[in-house]
């Protein structure tokens, strides 16, 4: 017995492409159903090989939709013989035919993937949820941080000691440089001189 994740590795598909080649086969006629071994699905040898036959197919070139379909030979009268003298009832033959339409998606049976465990689904949900969450509450943080940082520049309403002793200090220095610089060069020249004075004599 095969499992479905040792199918995706021989065909080198993923699980969507195997579930299509799958359903496909199925509206063939074919038995591909799964047996299930615990919550996974096995497939047998024959239908393994019939998986073979359909991918040899698709590889030359071909679609699915043109892979020969199961035909349904109509049951025999009693009493009425084959060619071989023996008489029969219904049997499955496969031999080529036409291109046979497949259903639109719409009428494909819903497939559940048993070997995804269903709680990573949920786990998935919650973390998408978490995430969104945070992202959230970062920006509310920011945007009031961002906002009372205005608030406080504009008002300069400081609680915190200390704070609003440095920006008085830092504005000072800052419109003292400014002023220095309307300076005229002789000003600025006399000053500086004023204060070379001033270490010499100490």
């Amino acid at each position: 017995m095969t499992s479905t994740s040792e199918l995706l590795s021989r065909y080198q598909i993923g699980r969507k492409q195997f579930y299509q080649r799958r359903d496909c086969l199925i509206k063939l006629g074919y038995d591909l159903q799964g047996q299930k071994v615990g919550r996974k699905s096995t497939y047998t040898p024959e239908q393994v090989e019939l998986l073979d036959h359909l991918d040899q197919h698709i590889q030359s070139g071909l679609t699915m939709d043109t892979f020969p379909p199961v035909i349904t030979q109509p049951p025999m009268a009693e009493g009425e013989q084959n060619g071989n003298g023996h008489g029969f009832g219904s049997e499955l033959v496969s031999m080529p035919s036409s291109p046979v339409e497949i259903a639109s998606e719409q009428n494909e049976e819903i497939e559940v993937d048993v070997d995804r465990d269903p709680l990573e689904d949920i786990r998935e949900q919650q973390y998408q949820s978490v995430h969104v969450a945070a992202q959230y509450n970062a920006a509310q943080n920011l945007a009031a941080f961002n906002y009372l940082t205005l608030d406080y520049m504009k008002h300069r309403e400081f609680t915190v000691d200390g704070l609003a002793e440095q920006v008085h200090k830092s504005s000072k220095a800052v419109r003292e440089s400014l002023a220095s610089m309307m300076e005229s060069p002789e000003q600025a020249t006399k000053k500086l001189l004023n204060k070379i004075r001033q270490r010499r004599n100490k």
